[in-house]
């Protein structure tokens, strides 16, 4: 019987995803907005390449303003996050894999210009973990400005909406690590960060520097995709109840013998 709910399971989800019309689209979002096809003004090694600053523990946090997101105009999930290669001479080609990585995401009231310095007054109330393990990141350095090819793919994607906050990235690096150095921007007013070498610390020192990041926005689902969604898993519900009804019959009949 178990055989025979999995391959149900398996074709249920072929007939579902393999539809045309349920491709979701993505969208790539570049904060600060200005600096999409223009490299910043400074490098970044933080929270990911603390060999370079013999730390072995950071943490991190990032607030994004939410004017940024204007393309994003309904709730709309974030499953990976990008950066580039540092335009300054600091940065190089690479491949790296950090030991311990946590990362989570959250819709703060906090902004650019009011970052607290104590981690806990910046996280919102639908904090999410989005990412925990052992990290590989590369990058091959091409283009000019090099192409965002940093490329976390978040294990549990975000749902964002713009329209009630910012955004704030919260990385936790609990193993050091070494990459190169990231594109950044300082003083600009779409981003801000607070950091400490020691990842157990409550608070952390604030400035206006951050890393030039890209968002992978994929779209929710329409109402009609959703409705197919819940045929497949209905369907699937019902054989799993028909088959163990069948079941109980031929054991009951067994008995009668």
């Amino acid at each position: 019987m178990k055989l025979h709910m999995k391959l149900a399971t398996v074709l249920g989800c072929l007939a579902i995803f393999g539809m045309p019309g349920l491709t979701l689209a993505q969208q790539n979002v570049v904060v600060p907005n200005a600096f999409a096809n223009v490299p910043g003004d400074t490098n970044n090694g933080f929270p990911f390449n603390l060999g370079s600053f013999t730390s072995s523990t950071q943490r991190y946090q990032q607030v994004y303003a939410s004017n940024q997101f204007s393309a994003i105009s309904v709730p709309t999930f974030i499953s990976a996050i990008s950066f580039r290669v540092a335009t300054d001479g600091s940065g190089s080609a690479f491949s790296s894999t950090l030991p311990s990585i946590q990362i989570n995401l959250s819709t703060t009231s906090a902004t650019p210009s009011s970052l607290s310095s104590t981690y806990s007054d910046n996280i919102g109330g639908n904090d999410a973990q989005v990412y925990s393990g052992a990290l590989t990141l590369s990058s091959t350095n091409t283009g000019s400005p090099p192409n965002f090819d940093i490329t976390i793919t978040l294990q549990t994607p975000f749902l964002y909406d713009p329209v009630s906050g910012n955004l704030l990235m919260d990385v936790r690096n609990f193993g050091g690590g070494s990459t190169t150095q990231f594109d950044a921007i300082n003083s600009d007013p779409s981003v801000e960060r607070v950091w400490n070498n020691d990842v157990t610390s409550p608070t952390g020192s604030v400035d206006g520097l951050g890393l030039i990041t890209q968002f992978t926005f994929t779209a929710v689902p329409e109402p009609t995709t959703w409705a197919l969604i819940g045929v497949g898993s209905l369907g699937t519900g019902v054989y799993a109840w028909r088959k163990k009804q069948l079941s109980i019959k031929a054991g009951m009949a067994k008995l009668k013998k």
